[in-house]
């Protein structure tokens, strides 16, 4: 079981050593980075770059791939969001995409967020999402 952050903060605060806490939650810690979740998550579900990146809306293909091969490329939320919706990913998935991102979460309580993950949830498109943000008077994915 994922133990929260609130968990792992409480231990660290009371911890001695660091290095028992780092041993003892290694499952916890990420070490993976976005280029590496992202092709992970390309052997796992069989796709081609190209396909997730008109699944996703992406125009500028060059900036998808080097999402895939470069750490030190810094993705904004939304593409990388447009990229989740692409592959499609569950919302579970989609959310460590975001965490190794280093960008927020998805979180239910920000209701153009709660219309993505409803979205992300059912599968959607980019466009069944647009249209659910547009009807919705959010903002859309450019």
């Amino acid at each position: 079981m994922q133990k929260s952050t609130e968990m792992l903060i409480n231990e660290l605060k009371t911890t001695d050593k660091i290095e028992s806490f780092v041993t003892e939650n290694t499952d916890e810690i990420y070490e993976l980075s976005l280029s590496e979740y992202l092709r992970e998550l390309l052997n796992k579900y069989g796709y081609d770059k190209s396909e997730v990146f008109k699944r996703s809306g992406m125009s500028d293909t060059n900036y998808g791939y080097e999402l895939f091969r470069n750490d030190d490329k810094k993705a904004s939320r939304d593409r990388l969001i447009r990229l989740c919706i692409g592959f499609p990913l569950s919302v579970d998935e989609a959310q460590k995409v975001l965490r190794y991102g280093k960008v927020r979460p998805l979180y239910p309580r920000d209701e153009r967020d709660a219309y993505i993950l409803f979205g992300l949830n059912k599968k959607y498109s980019l466009d069944e999402i647009n249209d659910l943000l547009y009807e919705h008077n959010l903002a859309l994915f450019e």
